[in-house]
């Protein structure tokens, strides 16, 4: 039984260190202590980490006021001339200082405050060591485990702490939930708020970073980054526009050479509100990066007998549904199809109209 248990353990271990390795490639090499797997599950990933490191500029001065298991500190670390990192769990700060130690950090502080608005403590530190920015990603989920939204119930209270800390630096970068509004940003951080960033990844909306001064643009820029590209709704800026293509008719097949596509935005690019919507078009790499091209094998109109007939010529397909009264997994099981590549059904609403296009992936997709 103990050797069982033994395995068991070993197992676990590999699991945990393998979801380490993909979530922080950089950190894949060593031998790092988790103390749980919430610190994991709850802490950035390396591409958002040094998102916002690249931010915060270079060779400044930076708090990080909710540390947990160390990644956006680390990235932090990469480019700051001094990193003052904070974690209010003794136990885990602890294993963060042991693991810089391993991965050859040098120049980071370590602390272990409660950081609140009550407290005095920690504020005193914080100047002492004089940060250029100062940057935290309260918790998002109270003590029963349910999701926060607001800022003013997350902890610690951002708004509460945002005068205060902009006294002590210049700019405050603050993590909020991907699903948090725009609207409601831009409305609880006015007359602090520089720009808001929408970070995706792997086609997901992973975070929104709200970037704070003390001398903030009159009209906060929104910005989307995704695959080392980023577009900005700053006065000025354009998106790129691609080539809406029109309807093809009722049923008719897309010659074999036709330069038609449907593009699928992804969660961030619907999330920051720019560039277009699903739609037909013509390829544009630029785009590219911002969601996925497929190639248009027929346009159909969404209607009962297309769905009958549908199944019977693609046995084996992805299915998805868009903007319709139907949910994928309802479409799927109309259809009568089992998942399989290269085919990609869609019924969405394309120009007011509900169609489903049938479509493979296009070669231009990253």
């Amino acid at each position: 039984m103990s050797g069982g248990f033994a395995d068991l353990l070993r197992e676990l271990k590999r699991r945990e260190s393998g979801k380490l390795a993909a979530k922080l490639p950089s950190w894949a090499d060593f031998e790092l202590e988790v103390p749980e797997s919430l610190n994991f599950q709850q802490c950035s990933s390396e591409i958002t980490a040094r998102y916002k490191a690249s931010l915060a500029g270079s060779g400044l001065r930076v708090a990080d006021l909710t540390g947990g298991l160390g990644a956006d500190s680390w990235a932090f670390s990469l480019c700051s001339s001094a990193v003052w990192y904070n974690e209010r769990v003794a136990s885990l700060c602890s294993a963060v200082r042991r693991n810089f130690t391993a991965l050859g950090v040098r120049n980071v502080v370590f602390n272990n405050f409660d950081i609140s608005p009550a407290a005095h403590d920690w504020v005193e530190s914080l100047k002492a060591f004089g940060p250029d920015l100062v940057y935290l990603d309260p918790a998002r989920r109270d003590s029963g485990g349910k999701k926060l939204f607001l800022l003013e119930d997350c902890s610690p209270d951002v708004l509460s702490l945002m005068p205060v800390l902009l006294e002590i630096a210049e700019r405050v970068m603050v993590k909020v939930s991907p699903m948090a509004d725009l609207t409601m940003l831009q409305r609880r951080l006015s007359g602090a708020l520089d720009s808001l960033h929408i970070v995706g990844a792997e086609g997901e909306c992973k975070e929104i970073v709200c970037c704070c001064s003390r001398h903030p643009s009159v009209d906060p820029a929104i910005v989307l980054f995704e695959n080392d590209r980023t577009l900005s709704a700053s006065a000025g800026a354009t998106s790129p526009a691609p080539r809406i293509i029109g309807e093809m008719g009722a049923g008719e097949v897309a010659p074999a050479d036709a330069d038609v596509s449907l593009f699928v935005p992804s969660a961030a690019m619907i999330k920051s509100g720019m560039g277009p919507g699903i739609c037909l078009c013509a390829y544009n790499e630029e785009l590219s990066h911002f969601g996925k091209f497929y190639k248009v094998i027929e346009n159909l109109p969404f209607s009962s007998s297309e769905i009958k007939t549908l199944g019977r010529r693609y046995p084996h397909a992805e299915v998805t549904a868009r903007g319709v009264q139907i949910t994928s997994e309802d479409l799927r099981r109309r259809l009568g199809v089992k998942p399989g590549d290269p085919v990609h059904i869609f019924a969405c609403s394309l120009a007011s109209q509900r169609r489903i296009i049938v479509c493979t992936r296009h070669q231009g997709n990253l």
